[in-house]
Parts: structure tokens; sequence; C-alpha cells
């Protein structure tokens, strides 16, 4: 197991303060619909879900086959064209009138919520900042398709086991044929606050119109995850620290996470969080989600997520849920 999403020197000097990619950091600071996500060995500029366009280490700009067809101009290498401004105004006025792309941004529902979180908890954190998101899209790697299935494989086939039975116990309120719905592709966040706690984030919608599933049935992606990262941490925890703590210096030079927020000595306590948006207090996923968390408990024992919490992301404050 390893985890370790710290870009590259050749991709980080790029977005430095003098470096030739710098106008594109000011350019998605000063736009509220963007904001970056960062892996290893790539610069990713997303707009609410979409990823518009992604930066590899050999320079090449990549982006997704209906972008690229919008503005082919835009997706070649920066050595060739470094600023490429025009052609992403381009893109994105594009992605704006087309009615194909709402509901990844204009539909004001995950997507639309997910970014304005990321960016009051990142680009535009500040000093006091009860915390900060380190990554976004969250997986823990493994060295071979054959260790995954061996220890994240194991995890995964009891929450999947579970999430079968809850439907055989009742379809009709919890959802049938849930054995085929994705359990444990990525985690939306996870987050350092300022007492040394990593904060495993989880994020939904729940506004009216809202497909509430993944709401009360969350209990089982965030248990999973929350297992896999104890687990994680329990057996490579000084990698685990120093991984969170050279992405977080790395972010605070590159302006990606305020750089006068003080940082925590030490990793103390892993929590698992919920977040919603907009929820609809007329809606029975509360209701739901206890259940769900209760089943959870006959099955995994009392203690289960006995650290959770859940908050309510509304007028861009959170609130106990």
């Amino acid at each position: 197991m390893y985890y370790n999403r710290e870009l590259t020197d050749s991709l980080s000097k790029l977005i430095e303060s003098d470096g030739k990619l710098r106008w594109l950091f000011d350019f998605v600071k000063t736009h509220s619909d963007l904001d970056f996500l960062i892996g290893k060995e790539w610069i990713s500029v997303y707009r609410g879900l979409s990823r518009c366009i992604t930066i590899n280490p050999k320079g090449k700009i990549d982006g997704a086959d209906t972008f690229k067809k919008l503005v082919p101009n835009l997706y070649v290498n920066i050595n060739e064209k470094i600023d490429f401004k025009q052609e992403l105004i381009e893109l994105l006025s594009k992605i704006e009138i087309e009615q194909k792309f709402n509901r990844y941004y204009n539909n004001k529902k995950e997507g639309y919520f997910q970014n304005a979180f990321s960016r009051i908890y990142g680009i535009l954190s500040d000093s006091k900042s009860e915390f900060v998101i380190i990554d976004k899209e969250v997986v823990v790697g493994y060295n071979s398709k054959e260790k995954k299935e061996e220890l994240f494989g194991k995890v995964q086939k009891r929450y999947k086991e579970l999430q079968e039975e809850i439907s055989s116990r009742n379809a009709k309120r919890y959802g049938k044929d849930l054995q085929n719905k994705p359990l444990g592709n990525e985690l939306d966040f996870l987050a350092l606050d300022n007492k040394g706690n990593i904060l495993l984030i989880e994020f939904k919608h729940g506004g009216k119109e809202c497909n509430t599933a993944g709401i009360y049935l969350s209990p089982l992606q965030i248990g999973l995850y929350y297992d896999i990262f104890t687990e994680y941490y329990r057996n490579y925890k000084t990698e685990f620290e120093k991984a969170i703590f050279d992405m977080l210096k790395q972010k605070q030079g590159l302006g990606l996470i305020n750089s006068e927020w003080e940082n925590p000595k030490c990793i103390k306590k892993i929590i698992p969080v919920l977040v919603i948006s907009e929820y609809n207090q007329r809606s029975s996923a509360q209701e739901k989600f206890k259940e769900i968390l209760e089943i959870c408990r006959e099955n995994f024992g009392n203690n289960f997520l006995s650290n959770l919490q859940t908050y309510n992301y509304v007028d861009s404050q959170l609130k106990q849920w």
C-alpha cells in the first residue's frame, strides 16, 4: 500500500510564482467555477465535475473527447504554446452554453457545491481555516492488481455483501439491485484540521428533486475508506504522515492552500466525515441514513463509525446535520 500525491518537481515549477504557467493559477483562482486537481504526474483544471484540461509531465494538454471537439486548438503541447488562455476561455464559454454539460455544474447540484467547498478550504483558504483540503478524488495505491484484490478487494467485498443484504431487507425503501451499485471507487476529499486530525470527507448533494440514495447509503462508502486508511495508517504511520505534510507544504508553496495556515506538528486521529450540500429538510434521507448506520453496526459492531461527523453545507458554511 502507498499514498502520496505530491506533484513532481517539473510540473510543480510550471505553476510556481515564476513558472511558465503561473497565469493559469491566477486564472483559476479568479474564476469561481474552476478549481485545480493535482496528482503526482498531472495538473488538471476542473469546472465542477468536468475535467477541462490535464497537463502531463511532457507538457501535453489532454481532456475529455467532447471538449477536444469543441476547441481542438487548446489540446496541444505547452512547449509549443505556453499561453493558451484564449482557447481555455473559448472552451469555458462553449461549455457554459451547451445544455448537455449542465449536469456537471450549471444545474447547481453536487459538482457546483463540491467545487465551491473545495475552493473555500483550498485555494481560498485563510490562516484561520478550521481545516484545509490536502487531496481530492483520493485513492490508496497498491503495488499490483493482486495486492489490491488481496487488501482492498477483501474489505470491499464485506461492504458490497452488506449492501446487497440491505436491498434484500427492504428494496422498496433502500433500493433494488444494489449489488450493481459501485462502492469505494474514490474518496471525495482528504483534509487536515488545525488540531492534526485527518478528515476523510464524503460529499453528497441533498437538494430538492435529488436522488438521496447516495446520502443514506453513505455509511457503507465512508466505512470502507475509513477501514482502508486506518489500516494504512496503522501499518505505514511514518510514510503516511510524511506524505500528508509534504503535500501540504507543496500546496502552500504553490498557493493552493494558504501559506499562513498554521500546520499541526503531527497526525492525531483519522475522522470520517459526511458533508451534504443544501440538504432538503423534507427529505427522508436523514432517517434512512440512521437506519443504514444501525444496520452497519449490527454487522460490524457498535463502534462502527462511532466518531463520524455529519454536516450540512449551506450558504458556504458547515452546520451540524
